[in-house]
């Protein structure tokens, strides 16, 4: 770890902001990112369909990907790990231990979810990348990581089923409860 990032980790863990914004860490530096209720909501609804369709599976927010690659660490809004991976005490998950991952699109981060992000996953290996966009009410969903990219993609609107495979089962997200802004 270089001194600017040791540096930025310090800031990340140690500046207090209101809970309605989150710092983000990007290629471009600190970014302030406003909270919306859409992203709230939806992050919430995807909580409990993984809670109540994913036997032996629990939802996790809040945390990053672990190590760090290039000083960055991925922040997505959901994932899921089964119940006796959990360390109620980590903020930080292994690159290895996440079936998928999910990012719920903000005004501010819609560049970076959509042509950012999909490679910093693929070349972790995430098996399932999801975009939920509440700004334009569609879902991207990336699979099969090979050399740094997804080799799959799917798409659509909020309402349709998506199906994310997740080891040996599949998780179905209803995104008609998905909400848009």
């Amino acid at each position: 770890m270089t001194v600017a990032e040791g540096w930025v980790a310090d800031v990340l863990e140690t500046l207090q902001l209101p809970r309605r914004m989150r710092l983000r860490l990007t290629r471009n530096g600190l970014t302030v990112v406003p909270v919306t209720q859409a992203h709230v909501t939806t992050q919430m609804r995807i909580f409990g369909q993984i809670d109540a369709r994913l036997p032996g599976w629990v939802p996790i927010g809040e945390f990053r990907v672990r190590p760090a690659r290039e000083g960055y660490m991925p922040e997505p809004d959901v994932s899921a790990l089964p119940q006796e991976q959990l360390d109620p005490g980590s903020s930080e998950f292994d690159e290895g231990a996440l079936p998928f991952v999910v990012e719920v699109v903000s005004p501010e981060s819609k560049n970076r979810d959509y042509s950012t992000k999909p490679d910093h996953y693929a070349l972790r290996g995430i098996p399932v990348y999801l975009i939920v966009d509440v700004l334009a009410a569609r879902w991207t969903l990336l699979t099969r990581p090979q050399d740094g990219e997804y080799q799959h993609q799917e798409s659509g609107v909020f309402g349709d089923r998506i199906e994310i495979p997740v080891v040996d089962q599949t998780l179905t997200l209803d995104s008609s409860q998905f909400m848009r802004i």
